[in-house]
């Protein structure tokens, strides 16, 4: 599962959650004990969101980081090369 639909899947379950936990809090009759536990697994629920955003990002900037380096690398060849042609001539 790619780490997009977890956090989407994570995001959807917290609202759910806060909405239900609203809703038995105010059925039940001011019932805390339910609706304390649905909102803790919402906030739980939010934290992975944020932990899975943070897990994309890092990836996403560790790829960033291989592409610059190669670049700078194919950036260095290149006026290497130039360095060489123009001694040469």
């Amino acid at each position: 599962m790619e780490k997009s639909t977890q956090a989407k899947i994570y995001e959807w379950a917290s609202y759910l959650l806060i909405i239900g936990a609203t809703v038995y809090f105010f059925v039940s009759g001011k019932e805390l004990t339910i609706t304390m536990m649905g909102i803790i697994l919402a906030l739980f629920c939010r934290t992975m969101v944020s932990r899975t955003r943070c897990r994309m990002f890092e990836e996403e900037n560790e790829e960033l980081k291989v592409d610059l380096r190669r670049l700078t690398n194919l950036l260095e060849i290149e006026k290497k090369k130039k360095n060489d042609n123009s001694n040469n001539q």
